[in-house]
C-alpha cells in the first residue's frame, strides 16, 4: 500500500514537473524578442522589444513610454511590467 502511494506521488511530481518545464519554455518564446505595445490599465502604452515573460512579469527593452497628447519617452534599462497592469500586447512589425 505505501509502495503504491508513494508511486502515485511521485508521477504526479514528475508530470508536475514535466508541465512546469513545458509552460514556461512555451511563455518565452511566444512573441520574445519580438518588438511589441504594451497597453497599460491606466491609458498609457510602452513600446519596445518584449525580453522575456515570466509567471506574473513581462520585461521589455529599448522601451519607449507612450502617453496620450504627448511625446513618447525613452526609458533607461529593462522595464518590467506585472501582468496585472495590462490590457493588451500587441506583436506589431514584421513577422
Amino acid at each position: 500500500m505505501n509502495v503504491a502511494i508513494l508511486t502515485v506521488a511521485v508521477v504526479l511530481l514528475v508530470v508536475s514537473v514535466v508541465w512546469h518545464v513545458v509552460e514556461e519554455y512555451r511563455g518565452r518564446t511566444i512573441a520574445a524578442r519580438r518588438r511589441v505595445v504594451v497597453c497599460l490599465v491606466d491609458d498609457q502604452a510602452i513600446t519596445g522589444i518584449l525580453w522575456r515573460r515570466h509567471r506574473r512579469l513581462l520585461v521589455v527593452r529599448s522601451a519607449e513610454l507612450v502617453q496620450p497628447g504627448r511625446e513618447a519617452v525613452g526609458m533607461d534599462g529593462d522595464v518590467v511590467i506585472e501582468r496585472d497592469r495590462i490590457n493588451w500586447v500587441q506583436i506589431v512589425g514584421a513577422g
